[in-house]
């Protein structure tokens, strides 16, 4: 019983130094304004708000990502308070750490050939909408694409875009695995760029819906070309908070977890 309180306790305590810290990296973030509403937040407290999801698991996750969406809000409040983004940032640590659980069981190479698999089935179907719509006018693709206006652009050169950051992504990681087979980081940082682009993402686009639909400056954009620039953000932002959260999560497995082994053994 003793042993279980302590491990909790332990775990509110590093939950609480990560949201510390998480506060602290939030305070130098830049915000972008879109027809003068806040539109887009660029920081990197994703690394310390997210890390709790990881190493603790979904709830903790959640209780961290809220708490520090609430309290980032009162520290330096930019624009309205809308509820419902942090119920997406609670939702965005429960996930992390939902998705985290599962994925880390999975062996690194087969994460990294299903990656390579799914970004060129995504690569091919774009230059396969792009090739019909061309050269087929009067094909039922066609004639659906067609239907949707400027987004049939957007839609397949976004398909395309998505490939070759994936494969390029990919190809780095391959390289630098090549260069540093050691690396602790190769443990973590595949699983980390799945996780975090499964949550990312669709978080992205739902928050995009939610501000379109609270603040009313922003519908005057549009949803797809207020989406995109947030979308391409949130892809350049998982590249890179992944890797710095695989190398955290690889200092942490060497100095901390060892220390709690030891001291329980």
């Amino acid at each position: 019983m003793k042993k279980s309180s302590s491990q909790i306790f332990r775990k509110i305590i590093q939950t609480s130094l990560l949201i510390a810290l998480a506060l602290a990296v939030r305070s130098l973030s830049v915000m972008i304004n879109f027809m003068g509403a806040p539109g887009m937040r660029i920081s990197f407290a994703q690394v310390f708000s997210r890390m709790p999801a990881l190493l603790f698991g979904p709830f903790f996750g959640g209780l961290a990502t809220g708490t520090v969406d609430v309290l980032g809000y009162l520290i330096r409040p930019e624009g309205a308070y809308i509820p419902l983004l942090t119920l997406t940032q609670i939702l965005d640590g429960v996930l992390t750490g939902f998705i985290f659980r599962e994925v880390k069981k999975v062996e690194t190479k087969r994460i990294q050939t299903a990656m390579w698999f799914a970004f060129i089935l995504i690569g091919v179907i774009g230059l396969v909408n792009l090739v019909i719509s061309k050269f087929y006018p009067q094909s039922h693709i066609a004639l659906a694409l067609d239907s949707m206006g400027k987004r049939k652009d957007y839609l397949i050169m976004g398909l395309v875009a998505v490939s070759m950051i994936g494969l390029i992504l990919l190809l780095l990681n391959f390289i630098v695995k090549k260069r540093f087979p050691d690396s602790d980081i190769h443990k973590y940082y595949l699983k980390l760029l799945l996780t975090f682009g499964l949550v990312g993402i669709p978080i992205t686009i739902l928050n995009t819906y939610i501000l379109i639909l609270f603040i009313p400056g922003l519908s005057n954009i549009g949803f797809t070309l207020f989406l995109i620039p947030r979308v391409l953000e949130e892809i350049l932002m998982t590249v890179v908070v992944s890797y710095i959260t695989a190398f955290l999560l690889a200092v942490y497995d060497k100095v901390i977890y060892k220390k709690q082994v030891l001291k329980e053994v």
